[in-house]
């Protein structure tokens, strides 16, 4: 097993770059005072994840997002369906307030939100550590957020107990929008690892 301490840096040093650059993207894209900051960033194991999400009773819009190449990653993006509405104005560059329920402005904000963040790192996987990985347009869902991700797990149908969780926060002018995402690695997760501590 890889040294515990090297796989936390290592896999805070890929989701800070990853957030950085989709931070500077998605501030292009609503043209306006933003910036995605990361909160905190680690491997935890599914069961006690799982545990914890199924205590929660909120409705989430999610987007779900094949990560392929080299190696393959399942990645998930889920905000507050409230805070897919919030995403929808901005987006649309229109008063924050217009989108008074969810509709399909509200999944394609998710929807793009999604696949910047999945773009922002498997650009980071690709530039910074030359591992060739692309992603899949993203899927939408809405509902309770521990039907998304008991749907997200068994998509994934992961073959060890690791997921990494990076909790982040979107800063926009009056707004902060909490969020999580969710990489899940598939097979050669361990050699990936590897490769990374060994070209930090």
């Amino acid at each position: 097993m890889l040294n515990e301490p090297k796989i936390n840096r290592a896999i805070k040093l890929v989701a800070k770059i990853s957030i950085d650059k989709a931070s500077q993207v998605f501030s292009k894209l609503i043209k306006t005072g933003a910036r995605i900051e990361m909160e905190d960033a680690f491997l935890a194991d599914i069961t006690s994840i799982t545990e914890r999400v199924n205590r929660e009773n909120t409705n989430v819009v999610g987007a779900f997002v094949d990560l392929t190449g080299e190696v393959n990653f399942k990645f998930l993006f889920h905000v507050p369906i409230q805070d897919s509405m919030l995403l929808a104005d901005l987006m649309l560059r229109r008063e924050v307030g217009t989108t008074k329920e969810f509709d399909v402005y509200a999944a394609s904000a998710v929807q793009e939100i999604g696949n910047i963040l999945a773009s922002a790192i498997s650009g980071v996987f690709s530039s910074d550590f030359s591992i060739d990985l692309h992603p899949t347009p993203p899927e939408v869902v809405n509902d309770y957020v521990g039907t998304v991700f008991q749907e997200f797990l068994v998509s994934a149908a992961p073959e060890r107990n690791d997921i990494l969780i990076m909790e982040s926060c979107f800063h926009v002018i009056k707004n902060d929008i909490r969020c999580h995402m969710y990489l899940l690695p598939l097979g050669e997760s361990e050699k990936v690892l590897s490769y990374i501590i060994n070209t930090m």
